[in-house]
């Protein structure tokens, strides 16, 4: 099981959006998947994934539910375990958090990821997160403000991981994308010894990608073939080296295609 902590070092860079998406696709492509909206006091995957809680993890450090009783299936294969949007939360310790959250995993069964959707900046229960992860993502838009709190937490990263993973999202197209990550892979490689930060993917910034946002679609179920879905398709193939559950091989998607959306101006 692998648990990917995604986070950013800046809030609104789009990384609950990203990790909603991701989390789908893994479970379309037959991986057992739960959604963890660990943005405390800021919590929002329901509204992304459009779906209803009754219960959040509130409720369950009350003791006024069992862990079970607040997932939410949004298929099959996709569990969300509902976070906390008020500030009554945060006066719980973050042992508390943490350990209720992973004797509730236990209630799910078996699972291949666990995505865990954080807030922004390096709290503390954002560092513990990172701590507890196998895989961590750091997310990032091309703003010299953005670029230098992704460097902050990469910075923090090498602390306590080996590896990061680097999403750049928002991009003009794809060699504004490149630029940033190699930016930071320079300036990290120079000053940070210990991290190896990998570029995962990058999105390009898209009307169709905001407009999905405001009508609470996922742009990978609603727009398939679209550029920014495509380019999400993109990062989660990288995150499963290609393969779907089974071990088949993902289906590429015609260069031809994207070449002809590009050509009639459709993302």
């Amino acid at each position: 099981m692998r648990f990917i902590t995604v986070t950013s070092g800046k809030g609104g860079v789009g990384k609950s959006t990203l990790s909603a998406n991701i989390a789908y696709l893994l479970s379309i492509f037959g991986y057992k998947v739960a959604l963890f909206d660990a943005d405390i006091g800021l919590a929002n995957q329901d509204i992304i994934l459009n779906v209803k809680s009754p219960y959040t993890l509130l409720d369950v450090l009350k003791q006024e539910v069992e862990f079970k009783d607040i997932l939410v299936e949004v298929n099959k294969n996709l569990f969300l375990i509902p976070g906390e949007s008020g500030e009554e939360i945060l006066k719980y310790k973050n042992s508390e958090i943490l350990d209720r959250f992973y004797q509730g995993l236990d209630q799910i069964g078996e699972l291949d990821f666990l995505i865990i959707d954080t807030g922004a900046g390096i709290g503390e229960s954002v560092q513990s997160f990172i701590k507890a992860s196998t895989d961590t993502i750091v997310v990032t838009i091309p703003d010299p403000s953005a670029i230098m709190d992704a460097y902050s937490m990469i910075k923090y990263c090498s602390s306590v991981k080996d590896d990061v993973y680097l999403i750049v999202n928002r991009a003009k197209h794809k060699k504004e994308a490149v630029e940033v990550a190699q930016k930071l892979q320079n300036v990290a490689s120079k000053h940070l010894k210990n991290i190896d930060v990998k570029f995962l993917g990058f999105v390009e910034r898209s009307p169709l990608m905001e407009d999905a946002s405001k009508r609470r679609e996922l742009i990978v179920r609603e727009h398939k073939g679209s550029i920014p879905a495509i380019e999400i398709s993109n990062i989660v193939k990288k995150l499963t080296d290609n393969l779907t559950k089974d071990g088949e091989h993902i289906k590429q998607t015609p260069n031809i295609a994207i070449f002809f959306k590009r050509l009639l101006q459709q993302v």
